[in-house]
């Protein structure tokens, strides 16, 4: 049995378009306003298990500190375990 070949997407005509009046609406930003204290700074994402996320997150409440900040005192902490300075910002 022999395959059929089927015709490019390309060699389809095409409907012919409408020519209508419609001015087209002035460009929409696709850039979302970043709050100062994000200015400058980049995201940086990873994934973690269900304990570790819980446990995180009790030790930000029972320090009274945001997980921004935990998380800039665990970068510093690596870094000067590699022996790099301690270059990661934090807001206290």
């Amino acid at each position: 049995m022999a395959l059929r070949s089927r015709p490019k997407l390309n060699s389809l005509p095409r409907p012919a378009l409408a020519q209508t009046d419609v001015v087209p609406s002035a460009p929409v930003p696709n850039k979302v306003p970043v709050p100062p204290s994000r200015q400058g700074k980049r995201q940086v994402a990873f994934f973690v298990d269900t304990a570790t996320k819980r446990q995180l997150d009790r030790m930000g409440l029972d320090e009274g500190k945001r997980i921004q900040h935990l998380m800039t005192e665990a970068l510093n902490l690596l870094f000067q375990s590699r022996g790099l300075a301690r270059i990661a910002e934090t807001k206290d």
